[in-house]
């Protein structure tokens, strides 16, 4: 006797089709509605070696993101100063807030007047002029000789001084003039000697 071959799984019935329409249109079917969502309690949510695999995030972390901390190199407030460029000008004018790692100085002429740019690779130096009744910084740090590519040269104290960066700062040896502390573009520079 021939063994009888065993019958197929059934096939689950095909979804019905919209009627048709006599109009030639097909008729839209309606959507099975959605199983409603069940509201799970926080201690039954699974776990992972009885870690919970959610966790809640503090208010404070959804808020937006912080603004990035200020460059080390902004000079905040507004500050008189004279800026040497490479070329051999002198210009006087206000900064405000400026950032010595930045392509360019927006140098007002004067306070309230529309700032000039100025390429900070055309800058040999800035110098920061003190207020009135404003004292000089005290003369501390490495001795600090600067001779720039034109051949000029400045001396006084560098409290920072590194070899790293755009520029350093140095206060002047000559405490006779009106300048608080200088600003030196590092690639304007042909040679430093520290002492």
């Amino acid at each position: 006797m021939a063994a009888i071959p065993e019958a197929a799984p059934a096939e689950p019935p095909p979804e019905e089709l919209p009627p048709f329409d006599a109009g030639g249109e097909v008729a839209a079917a309606e959507p099975a509605a959605a199983p409603a969502a069940e509201e799970v309690p926080l201690e039954e949510l699974p776990t992972i070696d009885g870690e919970d695999i959610l966790e809640e995030i503090p208010p404070e972390e959804l808020a937006a993101p912080a603004a990035p901390p200020p460059s080390a190199l902004v000079v905040p407030g507004t500050h008189r100063v004279v800026v040497h460029t490479v070329e051999g000008h002198v210009r006087r004018g206000v900064l405000t807030d400026v950032d010595l790692a930045a392509g360019a100085l927006a140098l007002e002429p004067q306070p309230g007047v529309a700032a000039e740019p100025i390429d900070a690779e055309q800058v040999k130096a800035i110098f920061f002029m003190l207020a009135p009744g404003e004292k000089a910084p005290p003369a501390e740090g490495k001795r600090v000789r600067v001779t720039f590519r034109d051949g000029r040269q400045v001396a006084g104290y560098g409290p920072d001084y590194t070899e790293e960066g755009p520029g350093f700062f140095m206060i002047p040896a000559d405490t006779r003039t009106n300048t608080g502390r200088i600003w030196v573009y590092r690639a304007a520079v042909k040679q430093v000697v520290t002492s």
